[in-house]
């Protein structure tokens, strides 16, 4: 038999996400990944998020003015202030890519990064279950 949440639960948990993600002395990060190798990183603002309907959704402005390494982003994890990965294994997209957790821009519609480039987070939301 498959386990079900109420959306009250999911919420509740995604809650406790938010709060182990703002946990610690300064704001959270979210690096996108090519394999593991860090591309870009981005600072999350303090709340990270906010919940509503089983869905957590990233808030704020999300931009690294300065991607550190080039690659072809495949992923990205959550950490937060101290660098304890919260959340790993999302999903990375760009405009008009469906079923991923994470839509990104570098103004050339490619997941690819050159180093140094500027990178956008457009959208970022994790559903709960």
């Amino acid at each position: 038999m498959t386990v079900v949440y109420s959306i009250t639960a999911i919420n509740e948990r995604l809650e406790g996400v938010i709060d182990a993600i703002d946990g610690g002395g300064s704001n959270g990060s979210m690096e996108l990944l090519s394999g593991t190798t860090v591309v870009s990183t981005i600072s999350l603002n303090r709340p990270c998020g906010t919940v509503n309907g089983g869905v957590l959704t990233f808030s704020g402005t999300l931009l690294d003015p300065s991607a550190a390494n080039t690659g072809l982003i495949d992923s990205a994890m959550v950490k937060n202030s101290a660098g304890t990965v919260m959340i790993s294994g999302l999903t990375v997209g760009i405009p008009l890519t469906t079923g991923v957790d994470i839509i990104v821009s570098n103004g050339l519609n490619s997941t690819l990064i050159t180093a140094g480039q500027v990178v956008a987070v457009l959208a970022a939301q994790i559903t709960g279950s």
